[in-house]
């Protein structure tokens, strides 16, 4: 004997249909079985279909952190763009910074000169003691060459030797990484002349300013 798959009433064994509820035992069996397999299925794709949600909302979470942290290194490549930023000119006291190369006009002392060094008629000794450092990664040169005076006639000049500085001249040389060196430049120029710009250029070759300083 063996039990109805409907109604559970004993039946003779390998009988193909119900003699109490008339349900067909083998349709009935096969029903529930494809039944069975089609809510495994089912639920199979739904783990399936979280789990593709879980990492879309992975990726985009990790888009969204890209990009967010791509634009803050945007703003702070900025911001430090902005800071080494030359300025037109600068005061004495202040430092410029180009490509590295940190100087600052500390100083201006003027002078009429020694009985043994004196400056032209109408001119004076322009004395300008500059520091510079090397903040970049790699060597530099430094030359009293490198400065020009601009006066207020519009004219451009030289810097000279004379012995009124001959203790405190910049020398010629080169800056390691981190290295600095202070000295100072001698020019001469017209009395009381309030307009004087130092200029650097980073070789004597170049005609092309790189930092200013206004001297008066």
């Amino acid at each position: 004997m063996t039990k109805c798959k409907a109604c559970n009433a004993d039946i003779a064994k390998g009988v193909s249909k119900c003699p109490h509820c008339g349900k067909d035992q083998r349709n009935w069996f096969m029903r529930h079985k494809v039944l069975s397999v089609i809510i495994i299925l089912v639920a199979l794709g739904g783990i399936g279909a979280l789990s593709g949600n879980d990492k879309k909302d992975t990726a985009v979470k990790t888009s969204t952190n890209d990009t967010t942290q791509t634009k803050q290194e945007t703003t702070q490549n900025k911001t430090e763009t902005n800071k080494n930023e030359l300025k037109e000119f600068y005061n004495i006291g202040e430092t410029a910074n180009y490509k590295g190369i940190e100087m600052t006009a500390t100083k201006v002392d003027k002078s009429s000169g020694t009985d043994f060094d004196m400056p032209k008629e109408g001119k004076e000794y322009v004395i300008i003691t500059v520091k510079i450092k090397n903040g970049s990664e790699d060597k530099i040169s430094y030359n009293p060459l490198y400065f020009k005076m601009q006066n207020s006639n519009g004219q451009v000049e030289d810097g000279i030797f004379s012995t009124v500085n001959g203790d405190t001249a910049l020398k010629s040389g080169e800056l390691v990484p981190g290295g600095e060196v202070e000295g100072t430049v001698i020019f001469e120029e017209p009395v009381g002349d309030e307009g004087l710009i130092l200029q650097y250029q980073d070789n004597m070759f170049s005609n092309k300013v790189k930092m200013q300083f206004k001297i008066n």
